[in-house]
């Protein structure tokens, strides 16, 4: 029989038990509320209103830090379901100053212009405050630095695309002739003419070593907007890559009207626009083809 093996000081370590899953409920869903109409009396209404309860005048007439939301038809409010009558409004929850909000309309209420960011519905660049412009907009075009769901076809303040520097015209400076290359001649000394026994010191020239100066900084390259709908002169000369112009006069500084029939591309303005829409844009010289009209 083999022998029996001498007994071990080893430990056996103890069984972990599988831990119990835990069935965790879902964190709740904040309730949705319904749009209550309960105001329509002139004036104010006699306590603020709570959240989707209309009709309020300012945010004045809404509990905490709810916002009037200001309808001119069906437009939804955000955070509330529900339909109610058009034109009424109704205190809500603006998430952040950013969001897109409908604070008036055609200038009214009048305390609530000039409009904030991301406010509208703004007709021109005067209806919002110093530092913003009013984009147009024909249909669902997302606004720059806002967030939310913009209603179709309203327009909103928002900040102003930054400008690029103007291209500077050409100038007629004259290139210098190549330096010729070193030779390996020999140049004999200059004999030095005879003086009154003094002998001049030589001087000692000494070439400045050459500069690596950087290259020009690139411009910003700016995207298509259409700022400016209506008919005759906008309210304040468009920037680069901002239409719709008629003419030169109505751009900035020495920016130029590019005038299309159809879509054709704007130089240096990427993006797409309406067609036959007419944008400001730099033209860098004189012999730059350019697009001034079509069919006289």
């Amino acid at each position: 029989a083999p022998p029996t093996p001498a007994p071990t000081n080893a430990v056996t370590p103890p069984v972990t038990p599988n831990p119990t899953p835990t069935n965790a409920p879902p964190p709740p869903t904040p309730p949705t509320l319904s749009l209550q109409l309960v105001f329509t009396d002139t004036g104010a209404p006699p306590n603020p209103l709570p959240e989707c309860h209309g009709d309020c005048d300012d945010d004045s007439q809404c509990e905490g830090s709810l916002v009037c939301f200001q309808r001119s038809g069906n437009e939804a409010v955000p955070g509330c379901t529900g339909t109610a009558t058009s034109g009424a409004d109704f205190c809500a929850v603006r998430a952040t100053q950013n969001t897109v909000w409908l604070k008036g309309d055609n200038g009214s209420p009048s305390a609530n212009f000039p409009l904030g960011l991301c406010e509208g519905d703004c007709d021109s660049n005067a209806d919002c405050q110093p530092g913003l412009i009013c984009q147009q907009r024909t249909g669902t075009e997302t606004i720059l630095g806002c967030i939310g769901v913009p209603e179709p076809g309203e327009d909103y303040c928002r900040v102003a695309d930054p400008t690029a520097p103007p291209t500077p015209a050409p100038t007629n400076a004259v290139t210098p002739p190549p330096t010729p290359e070193p030779t390996n001649a020999v140049t004999p000394p200059v004999t030095p003419e005879p003086t009154n026994g003094v002998t001049p010191n030589p001087t000692s020239v000494t070439t400045p070593n050459p500069t690596n100066a950087p290259p020009p900084p690139t411009p910003p390259t700016s995207t298509l907007q259409l700022v400016f709908t209506d008919t005759g002169v906008p309210p304040n000369p468009l920037p680069e890559c901002h239409g719709d112009c008629d003419d030169d006069s109505q751009c900035e500084g020495d920016l130029v009207c590019f005038q299309r029939s159809g879509n054709e591309a704007v130089p240096n303005c990427p993006g797409d626009a309406t067609s036959g829409v007419d944008f400001c844009a730099v033209r860098a010289t004189e012999n730059t083809v350019w697009l001034k009209g079509d069919n006289g």
